[in-house]
């Protein structure tokens, strides 16, 4: 009879026992390490993006309960940030509860998307985690603001507001 690798045959043997499995493979994921920094990228990357676009959409609707314009213009800026896609649905021209519903999901959509390409380029290296995540959103995120923003002074422009 063949004993199996993961029986105790004497202390030496504590540590193969442990790590391997029949397949050669680890049978468990050390909690706080590489293996479970990368599952937990893997799995969060896209949640995360939407989160940060749903707090930044927070701040700018702060920002234009206030009082005066120039807060008004603030978050309004910052709410196009959060939600890009809102000058395809043609606001500042148009405006109303089910372009803003559709805004929303199409943006939270576009920003999940881009929070989970961004965890699959993070954890193609070995050692990933939150900090590769943000090296590799940060570019995607830009470029989405700066064309939101970007729309967003055509669409102005073209209304004739500048």
């Amino acid at each position: 009879m063949n004993p199996s690798p993961c029986k105790r045959r004497d202390p030496s043997d504590t540590y193969d026992c442990a790590v391997n499995s029949s397949e050669g493979r680890s049978t468990r994921v050390v909690p706080d390490g590489i293996i479970a920094h990368r599952a937990s990228v893997r799995k969060r990357g896209g949640l995360t993006a939407g989160g940060i676009a749903l707090a930044l959409a927070a701040v700018g609707l702060v920002f234009v309960a206030l009082p005066g314009a120039l807060f008004g213009l603030i978050g309004f800026v910052i709410v196009v940030m959060a939600m890009p896609t809102l000058p395809m649905f043609g606001v500042p021209a148009v405006s109303g509860v089910v372009v803003y519903l559709l805004a929303g999901a199409t943006s939270l959509g576009l920003w999940f998307v881009i929070g989970h390409i961004s965890a699959l380029r993070a954890t193609r290296r070995a050692v990933s985690g939150w900090k590769e995540w943000r090296s590799e959103f940060r570019p995607l995120a830009l470029g989405v603001w700066l064309g939101g923003l970007a729309a967003l002074v055509v669409a102005t422009i073209v209304v004739g507001a500048l």
